[in-house]
């Protein structure tokens, strides 16, 4: 899955993974950040710095001024999420929004509460990337009644990843 040919501005791309594609957002940002500074906004606690700094090790002996172009910012609920959003500055650097749905799918909050929240998110999102290409990254909710979310995402999105979709199931094979 190579996202980087398709990243440019005023370009929304969705990766649907069951993990929120933990492992390829890492290699994206690390490919980012030997390129130039990325902004990160992490929504479920997606982002492994250790990760991130190994796949640097393996393109750069400057790991401490190519770290520096990572900025990271967290968001903890849905609330802080579209706070993060609505106050993150648009800069001509890429955006990277780690597990966009996970502060969403918490049942604490309720359903027409988390579609207000997350529209005004996906404006913000829009705002971001008239400057700069955003991708977010996406794992299906724990509760069917939130499926919903991923689809007004998705229907947002000008491309959409799901590695491994394609690829067909094994079965198990007969022992005997």
């Amino acid at each position: 899955m190579n996202i980087l040919p398709v990243l440019k501005t005023g370009r929304l791309i969705a990766l649907f993974t069951p993990h929120a594609g933990r492992e390829e957002s890492m290699a994206l940002i690390a490919e980012l950040a030997l390129r130039g500074a990325v902004t990160v906004l992490d929504g479920g606690n997606r982002f492994m710095p250790y990760r991130v700094a190994q796949l640097l090790r393996r393109n750069t002996v400057d790991l401490a001024s190519v770290s520096k172009r990572v900025f990271l910012r967290r968001a903890f609920t849905c609330y802080e999420m579209n706070s993060l959003l609505a106050d993150t500055p648009a800069f001509p650097q890429p955006y990277i929004v780690l597990d966009l749905l996970h502060t969403f799918y918490d049942d604490h909050v309720p359903i027409g509460e988390s579609n207000r929240l997350l529209i005004s998110c996906l404006g913000q999102i829009h705002r971001l990337g008239l400057s700069a290409p955003v991708v977010v990254t996406l794992a299906p909710p724990l509760a069917e009644e939130r499926a919903f979310l991923i689809e007004q995402v998705c229907a947002g999105a000008d491309q959409l990843f799901t590695p491994g979709a394609d690829v067909p199931r094994s079965s198990q094979l007969s022992l005997f």
